[in-house]
């Protein structure tokens, strides 16, 4: 058995790379997506870069997210991906969910691989958001493009601890 396939490795990013949260507040009983290191199948974590302020994210993909043999299922890189879009927007203080989302799958993804996604908000208004994402695997190729729409969640179906972390965020300190 592969040990990068059964629990995340320890991976080191950047000195300019700074922990974030961006569902801060929100006051959920379980996640789609894992964040415990004793989870087989998928792993994120989320950074903001100090150096030019963009957000960044490392994820793992465990033997749970395997699809055809001995590779990460799709379902499971369109689930990170529509996390880690959702995420940027909900950093910049902007709660959403997901409108649309479109994949362009470039190559299949090794069970066990460490892949970086970059993502942008390409448009955003008072209602909507239109980012972009690139995962590729760390030092590596290109896995698999993403663009998704995201509508605005109306603030009174946001918890009261999640508001206050998004006003403060979006510079209204609240």
């Amino acid at each position: 058995m592969n040990a990068m396939m059964d629990a995340p490795p320890h991976v080191e990013v950047p000195a300019s790379w700074k922990p974030v949260k961006p569902f801060e507040g929100m006051d959920s009983s379980s996640q789609f997506i894992p964040h415990a290191a004793t989870d087989d199948r998928l792993m994120l974590r989320y950074y903001q870069d100090d150096a030019d302020g963009s957000f960044k994210t490392w994820a793992w993909f465990g033997r749970g997210a395997e699809g055809a043999p001995g590779r990460v299922h799709g379902g499971s890189v369109s689930a990170i991906l529509d996390e880690v879009l959702g995420a940027c927007v909900w950093t910049g203080g902007m709660p959403v969910v997901t409108a649309t989302l479109t994949i362009r799958y470039r190559n299949p993804l090794p069970l066990g691989t460490v892949c970086d996604i970059e993502t942008r908000i390409e448009r955003r208004t008072s209602k909507r958001a239109i980012v972009k994402g690139v995962l590729k695997v760390r030092g590596g190729s290109v896995i698999a493009e993403a663009e998704g729409v995201y509508f605005r969640l109306p603030d009174s179906e946001i918890p009261p601890a999640a508001g206050a972390v998004l006003a403060r965020r979006r510079g209204e300190g609240r």
